[in-house]
């Protein structure tokens, strides 16, 4: 995404237009990297978020509205007691490099009128938020750094802030750029722009030489290219006030993957937007959103990794004690044998050669003995093992049986931890594998974390609702779901439970045949052309003997084979 500093200063103009005037009500930190301002401006609530995600720097109105921490972060109560009720006087950008200031006048304890600027550093890995009083002091930083050798900078309470340094020419430094154009000898001019002159990303540097009709591999520049070039460098200085100014953003395979402030010509086909903001909501707010659930869910997927792993281990080395228990009938034998041979046998043997009378040809067979022990003795010892392997092959077939039963329910959690997002439901994820020993019990409060809530659809006046969770899933299945409502499971993959409520009506087949895809779509199997589906009363669901939550049993249901859809044109909020 070109995320430079034409783009930026776009967007910004956008905003300051938008905020401008605006009073901040509310001040809430939902991410360690990401600031939500409430801004009250010309009669809307407006949701500003700001965020210093290094892999994901960006600002923009509208978008997911999250979930905040139970306490607040040391920063975000910094702003609170600053910046709350505070007027937006003006957005702007710092040393034409992509630094966001926001101008804003507030009151301290005693009333008196106080100056802030809040200042966004979007700038990659270096990127970052601040809080700067009027005399330009560091209030507070959202990422400390006591020096950095790359940016020369001490961002900490109490230093003064600079700017960081430029070693490239300033893109409104016309006269500069003509100098250092005037110097270019070599191949890829784009290149050369982007290393000379700062705040434009490379595609930009191409876009405006596609609007120069400059070949990028020309050896040098003539007078009028140098002209054309600077022209139109100020032009997407100030693109919004000229009619090259077309916010969009690019699509493939159903996915935002760019936006921009122009029609760039690498990139087909675009799709218009009506503002730049929005063009950075589409492109950033899903990209965000995954990334978060990856980094929140990544210590989840590792301990059901190792979980399953460890599962499948003890499931392996219990099978070859089962394997080697099914032998008991043998060593029975051979103690027999011993027995009944015993006269032709004496202390020291190290085997013996005897005939099988239990089969039915009577083979020769050799068994071992311990030279150590006497004939009597190699029987008894034959006797105990029997009954030794005899107890085993109980205690390991109860074993097996129990360990494919928390097999079964540990896969039940992996569609759980694809679909989760917010703090509750990946809580009660945590709570599911500590219980089963594959993450470390910890005591929480009982009031920060509250249930979480399932997904929630309307369909033809009938309401769906699908849980995210084993924990959802008993929930629904056993204490909301009645009688006559449809319960819908996948039938050969893990997934949710789904259930139509009836409310006294008969549910329509069409109903059910979403009912059937939603489900589908919220399990393992999401990604198949064809899926069956189990649908049934809720009535005729039990649950599993082994007591885990979300599992059932059923004997009664009818089967619809779909293809799964998330149906998102249906999609409500759980009441």
């Amino acid at each position: 995404m070109p995320n430079d500093y034409i783009t930026i200063k776009a967007l910004t103009t956008e905003l300051n237009d938008l905020l401008k005037g605006g009073k901040i009500d509310k001040v809430n930190m939902p991410e360690k990297d990401e600031i939500a301002l409430l801004i009250r401006s010309k009669g809307t609530n407006n949701i500003l978020t700001l965020s210093c995600n290094a892999n994901n720097p960006r600002m923009h109105i509208g978008g997911d509205k999250k979930q905040n921490p139970a306490v607040a972060p040391s920063f975000c109560m910094h702003l609170r007691k600053h910046i709350t009720g505070g007027i937006i006087e003006d957005i702007k950008l710092l040393g034409e490099d992509r630094i966001v200031c926001f101008d804003i006048t507030s009151h301290n304890e005693m009333r008196d009128e106080v100056k802030f600027s809040l200042i966004a550093e979007m700038m990659g890995r270096y990127s970052n938020m601040l809080l700067v009083k009027q005399n330009q002091t560091i209030s507070d930083t959202l990422k400390q750094v006591s020096y950095d050798t790359m940016t020369k900078r001490c961002l900490l309470a109490g230093a003064k802030y600079t700017l960081p340094p430029q070693n490239k020419i300033l893109p409104s430094k016309r006269y500069d750029i003509e100098e250092k154009l005037k110097e270019y000898n070599t191949k890829d001019l784009a290149k050369y722009i982007i290393s000379n002159i700062a705040g434009l990303a490379l595609i930009t540097a191409r876009q405006i030489l596609i609007d120069c009709n400059i070949d990028n591999n020309i050896d040098r520049l003539s007078k009028s290219q140098i002209k054309d070039l600077c022209d139109t460098i100020e032009i997407y200085l100030d693109i919004n006030n000229t009619d090259k100014y077309y916010p969009c953003v690019f699509k493939e395979n159903g996915i935002y993957k760019d936006f921009f402030v122009t029609d760039y010509k690498e990139f087909s086909p675009i799709e218009k937007t009506n503002s730049i903001n929005d063009a950075v909501v589409l492109c950033t707010v899903e990209k965000d959103r995954e990334e978060r659930k990856q980094d929140r869910t990544k210590f989840l997927k590792k301990a059901y990794d190792s979980l399953i792993k460890k599962l499948n281990s003890k499931l392996a080395k219990d099978n070859e004690k089962l394997t080697e228990c099914e032998q008991t009938e043998n060593i029975k034998k051979y103690g027999e044998l011993i027995l009944s041979n015993i006269y032709n046998m004496q202390k020291g043997n190290k085997k013996v050669s005897l005939e099988d009378y239990y089969s039915p040809d009577c083979p020769t067979i050799k068994i071992k003995l311990d030279e150590r022990l006497t004939p009597q003795q190699n029987a008894q010892a034959y006797f105990k093992k029997y009954a030794k392997l005899k107890r085993t092959y109980e205690v390991v077939t109860k074993q097996i049986k129990e360990l494919q039963d928390t097999l079964t329910y540990a896969k039940t959690i992996a569609p759980a931890i694809a679909v989760c997002s917010s703090d509750d439901e990946i809580e009660e994820i945590r709570q599911e594998l500590a219980d089963l020993g594959a993450i470390k019990k910890i005591k929480t409060q009982k009031s920060k974390y509250k249930p979480s809530q399932p997904i929630a659809y309307e369909v033809k006046d009938f309401v769906i609702l699908v849980g995210k969770n084993n924990i959802q899933n008993e929930k629904l299945t056993f204490k909301v779901a009645n009688g006559s409502d449809i319960w819908i499971h996948t039938q050969s993959v893990h997934g949710s439970h789904t259930i139509i409520f009836a409310e006294g009506r008969e549910i329509p087949d069409n109903v059910i045949q979403i009912g059937c895809e939603i489900a589908g779509y919220y399990s393992q199997g999401k990604d198949s052309d064809k899926l069956a589906c189990d649908y049934t009363q809720r009535r005729n669901l039990r649950r599993h003997p082994s007591g885990k939550p979300g599992m059932v049993l059923y004997t009664t249901y009818k089967t619809a084979v779909i293809k799964p859809d998330e149906h998102k044109e249906y999609l409500t909020k759980f009441d």
